[in-house]
């Protein structure tokens, strides 16, 4: 039996993965040790959903340190997911309070256009996050539902693994948010659909992170029920999800395959490591003054921007659609 003791903070979230990807799968059968004072979205994520995605079999102790955020684990949905735990009875499903728990959407039945699954649950996030402060939710609904979008158009994955939290402060509200999915990664979904050379997964992301570089439908040779024009893939919402994060005094860990991306640099997670789809860690601190218009004005300008940028981009789109540019509001 292998072991795997969560005792770091979540900055040493990369050392979580370095353990993680570590595990060998010829011994299916691995013991947490829970001693963590605090549980954040984005470690607890890459720990359970990962556990449950290699299929290990799974048990847990508390450790001394443990005991004090271990029931917020629980309710959070982190041992019900890590061990893969099919008594569906004591998973939490609840959209409220200070947070949202530890879920895994499946987006089979995603669609190009309004009401799809992605903004169906990215609503419910973003009022959890939002605490009733309209236009905070739509800035939390436009990260979410551009996030989750991109699981069903890009990672060849319909699993989309998700949780947040939320911390109410006097002036601004501060939020984490949490992705992944077991996909192909940034560099097979740029190379797939055309005949780009891409070196490697550090360049992919470089790419993946520029404005109107997309390996989306780009328009419709025909198109189904409820889907819209409107909903076509431009290559702007990573773009400007970061922008955002920039805006707000935020910060983003992006993680697709060996590729790693913050607002500082992109760079390999060393040491040979691959992790096996696309992580994102979001963190934003947004005013509780901030309104509709505000918000509006915000995108507008990352957009111009990224429009203006996207001209001196080979292959780039130099527009991006009506839903990257938040013309479609939330209803």
């Amino acid at each position: 039996m292998q072991e795997l003791i969560l005792n770091k903070p979540d900055f040493k979230y990369k050392e979580y993965i370095e353990e993680l990807l570590k595990l060998d799968g010829k011994d299916n059968e691995v013991h947490i040790v829970y001693d963590l004072k605090f549980l954040t979205p984005f470690t607890s994520l890459l720990v359970s959903s990962f556990l449950n995605n290699q299929k290990f079999s799974v048990s847990h102790t508390i450790g001394e340190s443990g005991g004090g955020s271990d029931a917020y684990a629980q309710n959070f949905n982190f041992f019900h997911f890590a061990e893969s735990s099919t008594n569906f009875e004591e998973r939490n499903t609840n959209y409220s309070g200070a947070y949202t728990p530890i879920m895994k959407t499946i987006m089979t039945d995603y669609f190009r256009g309004q009401d799809n699954i992605s903004e169906i649950v990215s609503k419910k996030i973003a009022k959890v996050l939002s605490c009733d402060h309209t236009g905070i939710e739509e800035l939390f609904f436009y990260i979410i539902s551009e996030l989750l979008r991109n699981i069903p158009e890009h990672s060849h994955s319909f699993d989309a693994w998700h949780c947040s939290q939320r911390w109410e402060h006097d002036d601004y509200i501060e939020s984490e948010i949490a992705l992944i999915d077991y996909g192909i990664g940034y560099r097979e979904s740029l190379i797939f659909k055309e005949s780009r050379e891409i070196e490697d997964d550090v360049e992919a992301m470089k790419e993946a992170l520029k404005p109107g570089v997309t390996s989306g439908k780009t328009k419709f040779s025909s198109k189904g029920e409820n889907e819209e024009e409107s909903y076509l893939n431009s290559g702007y919402g990573l773009y400007v999800v970061t922008e955002l994060c920039k805006k707000f005094n935020g910060s983003y860990v992006i993680i697709s395959k060996s590729a790693i991306a913050t607002p500082n640099k992109i760079s390999t997670l060393g040491n040979g490591q691959e992790f096996p789809g696309t992580a994102i860690k979001i963190k934003i601190k947004v005013p509780k003054d901030l309104t509709k218009e505000d918000f509006k004005e915000q995108i507008s300008d990352i957009v111009k921007d990224g429009e203006k940028l996207s001209q001196s981009i080979a292959g780039a789109l130099n527009t991006a659609s009506k839903k990257s540019k938040s013309i479609l509001f939330m209803k």
